[in-house]
């Protein structure tokens, strides 16, 4: 890689020298490469011991020195050096018969499409299949940063990610071979598969489901001192938990007018409520949407 690097710098130069000067998108000749033939082809360099200044260029830059020998350090290892991570990605990438791009197909594919249709689920995949390139072990060691984004818990997540990955798998067979299963060395388990909890993982699950049910029965309390707040919550619910719910804009567009409400905090609320209904489970809470409330005497 490293002596590819310098026969392509050596290219360049020679190129130029000959008066074919490497031009930017726009057409402009780069600067750094014009000041570099500049000072190769001036008198003064005529007089310089030229092994002594390629030297000068593998390292650090000092006060004093010509600003072409600058330059050219710039052209022939700063920039080359900047982009080598990368560019061994890809290649590496090519070997295995991946996507130089994932992310870029991912995102713009058309065979991708289905997979883009839940934002979540495909935020999580995206994350997953970039970590991969980037040697990661794990995809199911999601970042908490990105959890704390989608507003998701990692269990959850790590349950959409599997289905969303088994999604791939289905789709594209032959890019979740070169871009999942290629970098971890092994098949992933189909979403069917549960992943497994530790006791105390289940524990806590069980925890959070019941508050999270006291929580929608308060809501959906019938008493006097919360029928107002019944009638506001019940619809709510009940929208959430349809068989064909309303996508996040048109839900979000409902509580801004039905509650008064920014279309900012409209949206913290919708959240809140979806993952307050996901961890109660969405068809136990659908069916007490449908129970008819009980009222005080």
């Amino acid at each position: 890689m490293i002596a590819d690097l310098l026969l392509r710098g050596y290219a360049r130069f020679r190129k130029a020298l000959a008066g074919g000067p490497p031009c930017t998108r726009t057409g402009e000749t780069v600067r750094e490469m014009e000041a570099a033939i500049r000072w190769l082809t001036s008198p003064e360099a005529a007089h310089e011991i030229l092994t002594r200044k390629a030297r000068q260029i593998r390292q650090r830059p000092t006060e004093g020195e010509p600003p072409g020998l600058r330059a050219a350090r710039a052209q022939l290892v700063h920039h080359p050096l900047r982009n080598l991570e990368a560019q061994v990605r890809r290649a590496d990438a090519t070997r295995r018969g991946a996507s130089a791009k994932p992310d870029r197909d991912l995102r713009d594919s058309t065979w991708a499409k289905p997979l883009r249709a839940d934002r979540v689920a495909f935020q999580l995949l995206l994350d997953a299949v970039t970590r991969l390139r980037h040697g990661a072990v794990d995809p199911y060691d999601i970042p908490l940063v990105l959890l704390n984004s989608l507003g998701v818990d990692l269990l959850p997540a790590r349950r959409i990610l599997r289905e969303a990955l088994d999604g791939l798998r289905t789709l594209r067979p032959a890019f979740y071979r070169a871009n999942v299963t290629g970098y971890l060395g092994q098949e992933l388990p189909p979403a069917s598969t549960s992943l497994a909890q530790s006791p105390e993982e289940l524990l806590l699950d069980q925890e959070e489901k019941d508050a999270a049910r006291r929580t929608v029965g308060q809501l959906l309390a019938g008493d006097a001192g919360v029928r107002t707040a019944t009638a506001r919550y019940r619809p709510l619910l009940a929208r959430i938990c349809a068989d064909a719910p309303p996508n996040g804009a048109e839900l979000v567009h409902w509580i801004t007018n039905e509650y008064g409400i920014t279309p900012t905090a409209a949206d913290r609320f919708a959240r809140h409520l979806i993952h307050l209904v996901a961890l109660a489970d969405l068809d136990w809470v659908a069916s007490q949407c449908r129970t008819t409330p009980h009222r005080s005497q």
